[in-house]
């Protein structure tokens, strides 16, 4: 069964998902009163992380690396669906709830079916597999963070830098754990790379170790930033050890190996302590890091991977307009200086245009797939 029409959901959650966030930005500048901020916040969060980015990678990995979805797992993947709207319905009006928690475990639940079934329908080389099935075991572990949650708050350690810690543990191993990782077997599937066994124990035992980033929230210790440093390294290095399959004529696929290498470095550069230190301190630098990954990364890898032509003059839009937001949140100082304008109204206007992108790519495609 071909999982073509299954892309139009992951499309969808990523148009809703972008129109929370310029809401979330309008609101901050003080435009609506009244305004449940955290309640949009988590619903923002986990539509563009589960609803989107999860949906469409999983999409992907049946498509590349099995000979198609059967009927139960497409069943499965229409629950999940259901769960992600009631959700983000849920999250909206009542933040994190008996009714968020509810469709957001079974969420989880099923998708530990959905990812078990994916295991099993694996095809194709053995070097393929490896990086599917380390993505498909960090998605399992992640989820010990969400689990610890609740007898955190029981043992009244809500405050504590361990219930932070169960939240960021979460979140890296989504990120780069899972969709990190299947992103460079997708990416080196389509380039016709075939990793050997060190790169993978290499890429897979960075990705774990860098997670000491994480503890820089919470405690200063040198051993967090050497661990921290020697994952970073092991990433770096494994990835610029397949820059030779992209010394290629030029194509998009290039343009993001090097995004993906840009990123490797500022992950890298964040195992010294001064650098650390600036996003431990700054939420807005903490934003800058997470948007540089999810918008600069992940949002084009999908874009690229749905055979949609998209116009030059949109990827100028919503590259110019990324990049301008990232030196706003990295440098909001210096850019104060160049424009007349609050730097908050600045986000929004810049943040708009993204929006703009994100909607026009969209629902292109919606309308195409429906015709």
């Amino acid at each position: 069964m071909s999982s073509e029409k299954l892309r139009k959901y992951p499309i969808l959650f990523g148009l809703l998902g972008a129109f929370l966030g310029l809401i979330l930005r309008y609101a901050y500048v003080g435009g609506i009163p009244s305004f449940s901020f955290k309640n949009v916040l988590h619903a923002h969060s986990h539509v563009m992380l589960l609803g989107f980015v999860f949906n469409a990678f999983i999409i992907l990995v049946w498509d590349k690396f099995t000979k198609g979805i059967d009927k139960k797992s497409y069943n499965y993947f229409i629950a999940l669906q259901l769960c992600m709207a009631m959700m983000m319905i849920a999250f909206i009006i009542q933040g994190y709830a008996l009714y968020s928690i509810l469709f957001s475990t079974l969420h989880l639940w099923i998708s530990y079916i959905l990812l078990v079934k994916l295991w099993k329908r694996l095809d194709g080389n053995e070097s393929d597999k490896p990086l599917i099935k380390a993505g498909i075991i960090f998605h399992f572990l992640s989820s010990i963070g969400p689990y610890i949650l609740g007898p955190l708050m029981v043992l009244g350690l809500k405050e504590s830098p361990w219930y932070q810690q169960a939240i960021f543990f979460y979140l890296h191993f989504q990120f780069f754990g899972i969709f990190f990782i299947w992103l460079i077997a997708i990416l080196l599937k389509n380039q016709n790379i075939k990793p050997n066994k060190k790169e993978i124990i290499a890429l897979t035992l960075g990705l774990i170790l860098t997670y000491a980033h994480s503890l820089d929230y919470s405690f200063d210790h040198w051993s967090i930033h050497l661990i921290g440093g020697i994952g970073s390294l092991l990433i770096l290095l494994t990835l610029l050890s397949f820059k030779k399959a992209f010394q290629k004529p030029m194509n998009n696929f290039k343009y993001l190996y090097f995004i993906i290498i840009f990123i490797a470095l500022a992950n890298f550069a964040g195992s010294i302590p001064q650098i650390g230190q600036l996003v431990v301190d700054s939420r807005f630098v903490l934003i800058a890091w997470l948007h540089l990954i999810f918008l600069g990364l992940f949002v084009p890898f999908i874009w690229l991977n749905l055979n949609l032509n998209i116009h030059r003059s949109v990827w100028f839009i919503y590259a110019i307009s990324f990049i301008l937001t990232e030196l706003i949140l990295v440098f909001p100082n210096l850019v104060a200086q160049w424009f007349s304008i609050s730097v908050l109204w600045l986000l929004f206007i810049s943040y708009f245009a993204v929006t703009l992108s994100i909607c026009i790519v969209h629902l292109k495609y919606l309308l195409i797939s429906k015709n």
